[in-house]
């Protein structure tokens, strides 16, 4: 576990390049054991995964042009994670997933700006919307994606399978067509 930092410093938001896959499972991995009800994979499964794999996955994300892996450094510190990905569907829509604010780095906007973003990036894209899961509840994950204009769509939803924690589906309109 990293040591806490003695003051905040603004992190720097940044797209992961493909080398990098070792710091990627380290955060993802941090993110897992820190909140794991806060995602619908868990650290059993991608603890499982080899380095061959997370190599590749970071890699294919690089090279995709669909895929906005990012992560948030304050110096050497990994103060956050999110990636962003354009919807195998519905091109117009992007996905916000493994959003993730390390406990040292909460309360300073660290959240509010990966979220940025990745909305940026999908406005870069002219994506017409973007969509998350997130756990049912007043979280600061919730308050963070309402404060965005998200607004919750359909049914909630077990967060993974076994689980009695429910998940609710969000989208933020990023045009004013309705």
């Amino acid at each position: 576990m990293p040591t806490p930092l003695t003051a905040f410093t603004a992190p720097t938001i940044r797209l992961l390049s493909a080398h990098e896959w070792a710091l990627y499972r380290a955060a993802r991995l941090r993110a897992l054991t820190d909140s794991p009800d806060a995602f619908g994979s868990t650290l059993a499964s991608e603890q499982e995964r080899t380095d061959d794999a997370w190599s590749t996955r970071l890699a294919l994300a690089c090279t995709s042009g669909k895929d906005h892996p990012l992560i948030a450094m304050q110096g050497e510190h990994v103060a956050g994670l999110v990636w962003g990905k354009v919807d195998s569907e519905n091109a117009d829509c992007v996905n916000v997933f493994q959003m993730w604010v390390a406990p040292e780095s909460r309360g300073y906007g660290v959240g509010k700006q990966l979220l940025q973003a990745v909305i940026d990036w999908a406005r870069g894209r002219q994506a017409r919307c973007l969509q998350l899961g997130v756990t049912c509840g007043d979280t600061p994950a919730m308050r963070l994606y309402l404060r965005a204009g998200f607004k919750p769509v359909g049914a909630t939803e077990a967060l993974r399978e076994g689980s009695a924690l429910l998940s609710q589906t969000m989208q933020l309109r990023l045009t004013d067509e309705r």
